[in-house]
């Protein structure tokens, strides 16, 4: 298997690489149709919306469930989804292994962050209500910065905030989102296969290694 060499930090994505997070969104989605009038979604159908942001989610979300114009309902809609949301955001919990991936890379002195395009506010109900908060050294949300992945912006900031060098860093995450703002920052690119791909394949030469989970990046990274 690959070796990293000279690797100081570590980015996660969250939804779908720290945190299997569709439950909760797929509940808080289904609220907001029924709120709008509109008919409830299959859950698979939902998830597959899940990896772009909640605004992508919800306008996807109405087109799906109405021949409305999304953009007339998106303002009640979103206000909608975020009530709904924010009960219950904090319940989502990690994938196997997560933490203890986390506590072994912190041991090698590596920093770590989440790189997200989730809000802040439900990015801090998920990070703290699990814990997972006192593991990382930085964290960026899609209302950080002016851009979302796949822009490299999220992680350029990320490296910029952690003095680190994009070729320090590697950027892990599920989707081609995270593939595509990795390769255009310049960091190293890792992927899990178990999150929200939203229909389209990660595999990429933009890839440098793809693991099965996190605990797979523990012994390559020297």
């Amino acid at each position: 298997m690959k070796k990293f060499n000279n690797i100081k930090g570590v980015f996660f994505d969250l939804d779908g690489t720290l945190f299997d997070t569709a439950p909760e969104i797929i509940f808080a989605t289904n609220q907001m149709l029924k709120d709008l009038s509109l008919h409830e979604l299959e859950r698979n159908l939902i998830k597959s919306f899940i990896g772009k942001g909640a605004d992508n989610l919800i306008r996807k979300s109405i087109s799906s469930a109405s021949k409305k114009d999304p953009e007339v309902l998106f303002k009640e809609a979103k206000e909608l989804f975020n009530k709904y949301y924010i009960l219950n955001a904090g319940q989502s919990l990690t994938y196997d292994g997560v933490e203890r991936a986390l506590i072994e890379l912190k041991k090698k002195k590596l920093i770590l962050a989440c790189v997200t395009n989730k809000p802040e506010i439900f990015t801090q109900l998920i990070l703290e209500g699990s814990g997972l908060v006192s593991y990382l050294d930085l964290v960026v949300s899609g209302d950080t910065v002016d851009k979302k992945k796949p822009h490299p912006m999220p992680i350029k900031h990320s490296c910029d905030m952690l003095a680190l060098k994009p070729k320090e860093a590697i950027m892990v995450g599920d989707s081609c989102n995270d593939i595509e703002a990795g390769f255009s920052a310049g960091t190293y690119v890792v992927t899990v296969p178990y999150g929200y791909q939203y229909g389209q394949s990660i595999k990429s030469d933009k890839v440098d290694l793809a693991i099965k989970n996190l605990n797979d990046l523990v012994p390559i990274i020297n």
